[in-house]
């Protein structure tokens, strides 16, 4: 069974110790929320899952490999941190067919995440919600295992809101892992497990 696996998972900024042993382990098919207060390592978390940050101490594997050494990770695991990472300098057509194996696959995602009129334009002329869209959408294009989503719904109107509610529960359906970090009751609503981060530490609730 695949699945993504963080043990006793530490990390400090200088003094500050920000994470003191996490343990968690997210399966294909599942949905894992995240919250706690401002500044309690939550997208420090997220970076660490997706392979962008090293702990200081403990691992976090996929399939017992550290995620560290996976090679083709960004298809393996996607990743949307709280600031959008893409180039705002090209067209969304552009940046989408990066992550799209085929022209199927783009189509598709196109259509899921209600790109089609925006696929000309380039993504520094967005507003912050269309902006995410296209994010969650590339970290979506190549099918990843495990999607880790930090705050995924920010600056997204009530319509778009919905739409990303529905695909992740279906994308979860067709068996990718999902973690995100949010504060949102509906979107940890979605979630088949939830967990608090107070003093470092992940509890579940």
């Amino acid at each position: 069974m695949i699945k993504l696996e963080c043990m006793d998972v530490h990390k400090a900024y200088g003094s500050r110790k920000v994470l003191c042993g996490i343990d968690l382990e997210l399966l294909r098919g599942d949905i894992i929320g995240i919250c706690g207060d401002n500044g309690c390592g939550k997208s420090t978390l997220l970076s660490i899952l997706a392979g962008v940050e090293r702990a200081d101490r403990g691992r976090v594997t996929l399939n017992g490999k550290d995620v560290r050494r996976i090679r083709d990770l960004p298809r393996r695991i996607g990743y949307v941190p709280q600031n959008d990472p893409i180039p705002g300098n090209v067209k969304v057509r552009e940046i989408l067919g990066l992550w799209c194996a085929s022209r199927s696959g783009f189509d598709s995602i196109t259509e899921e995440y209600e790109l089609g009129d925006m696929l000309n334009m380039r993504v520094d002329k967005l507003s912050g919600g269309m902006r995410r869209r296209v994010s969650v959408a590339c970290a979506s294009a190549s099918g990843p295992e495990m999607l880790i989503l930090d705050e995924p719904a920010t600056a997204m109107d009530m319509h778009f809101r919905e739409l990303l509610y529905l695909d992740l529960v279906r994308t979860a359906g067709q068996g990718t892992g999902i973690v995100m970090v949010s504060h949102d009751p509906d979107e940890l609503a979605l979630c088949n497990t939830c967990f608090r981060i107070i003093d470092g530490k992940n509890e579940r609730i």
